[in-house]
């Protein structure tokens, strides 16, 4: 009996808990930037049977230990911690009523401090149910601060070509870490490193390293930052490097001639800082006292004479260094012929028209090409006329493997023989065909006596090479075929031919 009544007693307790559903509910996690304030949302989710709330407490996890940070009791009112007590307060003005509502005491934590990142515990013990808990995570976030400036405040090209930093950029103590990143179409490299402070932000120093030299003076260097995947700033610096002057001069034209008035040379240079002195100098003499210097200016006063001619140097000076630069002035005995500006535009403007002819001519041959390939190629195999097939005389009576040996045109043999006016021949040898014709004449010779008065050998008569180790060959006996009178070579019969 006992015992039955302790299964009813579990059961009961087992439904009733169940059917309770008492909870904490809070938000998965929270954020905020030092300096400003958030707000800890913590509800009582009260299912029926009701249950009493006898206290909320709000604690601070720091390092597995738990931390008092506010507390709400129905009969004592509302406590807070003394290090909270500017800051922290409940968000719902019920909870400070003299008969509190405690089913939602969300607080605001205000003035938020790096140290204030946490885990927040919100505990709600009630009766008879026990005490129910829930937890939030609170980030603190820094905004971190930028600067960018020139490395040193002068940069001096040198010649050893050593890399140098001209710029450095920093995102300094910021929580999370920022990056940075450079633009610039200075030829360089950026160096970055990230540095962990002690109160837990970071701070990330970027230097941009390149050989200082004239072409990149004046470039501009820009550093753009980022925090949380967000621009957060984007600065600009402009490189001030020094160099010696560079050095031409102007003025000579090749066409200095004896007894031309007014010429002058002009020595320019590219410096940075400007050039403070100017010096002009004649290699292998002095300058002649018909020349007038007056700062980068050599002026030569009166005409020209053969005693100018010589190499002329202009030598420039600033506070990085001294460089020179010359020129080969030759004094001509005649001027040079000069061409008329319109001469010129002449010129080109024929070139011009020449040019445009030929490429229309081009164009129209390219055209012409191709559509007469198009035309060939669209024309149907159908409509091609078809070609004679020539045929060889020996082919209806030679057997098939056979040899065939082709005989030459009637027509191309007599042209040969008028076009070289050859009469002395001689016909290539060509060997019976196999098996040998079956059809013969029957009197391929006329009388003796008519053959000896009459019949001569002409001059263009072809026999056939004699052969002293070949077969000759000879035709097989026919009844009714006269052999030829003594004294007559025997009847060759002339080779068929086809024109």
């Amino acid at each position: 009996m006992a015992i039955t009544k302790l299964w009813i007693f579990l059961i009961a307790t087992c439904i009733f808990t169940g059917a309770s559903g008492q909870s904490v509910e809070m938000d998965d996690g929270r954020s905020a930037f030092v300096g400003s304030k958030v707000d800890l949302r913590c509800q009582f989710i009260n299912s029926l049977p009701p249950v009493k709330i006898s206290q909320v407490t709000w604690q601070k996890l720091v390092n597995g230990s738990k931390q008092n940070v506010a507390i709400a009791n129905p009969s004592l009112g509302v406590s807070v911690a003394p290090s909270y007590r500017e800051r922290v307060a409940f968000k719902n003005g019920a909870v400070r009523r003299r008969t509190p509502t405690l089913e939602d005491t969300t607080i605001t934590l205000s003035s938020l401090r790096l140290s204030d990142e946490a885990t927040y515990i919100c505990e709600y013990t009630t009766f008879p149910a026990g005490n129910r808990e829930n937890t939030v995570n609170l980030t603190v976030y820094v905004q971190p601060t930028t600067l960018l400036s020139l490395s040193t405040p002068t940069l001096v090209a040198r010649s050893t070509n050593l890399k140098t930093p001209v710029a450095s950029c920093v995102i300094a103590n910021g929580k999370p870490a920022g990056t940075i990143r450079w633009e610039t179409r200075a030829p360089g490299e950026p160096t970055t490193r990230e540095i962990r402070n002690p109160d837990g932000t970071f701070t990330v120093e970027s230097d941009y390293i390149l050989v200082p030299s004239r072409e990149t003076h004046k470039e501009s260097l820009t550093c753009v930052t980022t925090y949380n995947d967000e621009v957060l700033s984007s600065d600009s610096v402009t490189l001030d490097i020094q160099f010696e002057p560079d050095v031409y001069v102007e003025g000579y034209d090749g066409n200095w001639y004896l007894n031309r008035e007014d010429v002058q040379l002009s020595c320019q240079a590219d410096a940075n800082p400007d050039v403070s002195l100017y010096q002009w100098r004649l290699v292998n003499g002095s300058i002649p006292s018909s020349a007038e210097v007056r700062d980068n200016v050599l002026s030569f006063k009166g005409p020209l004479t053969y005693d100018l001619q010589g190499t002329y140097v202009c030598d420039a000076t600033n506070s990085i260094g001294t460089r020179s630069a010359s020129v080969e002035v030759s004094i001509l005995e005649k001027p040079l012929p000069q061409i008329a500006t319109g001469d010129i535009v002449s010129v080109v403007a024929l070139l011009l028209a020449a040019g445009v002819l030929l490429g229309i001519t081009i164009t129209v041959l390219v055209l012409k090409i191709r559509s007469r390939k198009d035309g060939a190629s669209d024309e149907s195999p159908s409509k091609k006329l078809p070609q004679p097939i020539r045929k060889r005389p020996a082919d209806d009576i030679q057997h098939s493997g056979g040899f065939y040996e082709e005989l030459p045109n009637t027509a191309d043999y007599v042209s040969y023989r008028l076009a070289c006016k050859k009469e002395d021949f001689t016909e290539p040898y060509s060997p019976p065909l196999n098996p040998p014709l079956s059809f013969l004449p029957q009197q391929p010779y006329d009388s003796a006596n008519n053959i000896a008065a009459t019949h001569t050998l002409p001059r263009n008569t072809f026999a056939p090479p004699t052969h002293t180790t070949t077969a000759v060959f000879g035709y097989p006996s026919v009844p009714g075929l006269a052999s030829p009178p003594p004294g007559v070579t025997p009847y060759t019969f002339p080779k068929e031919q086809y024109v």
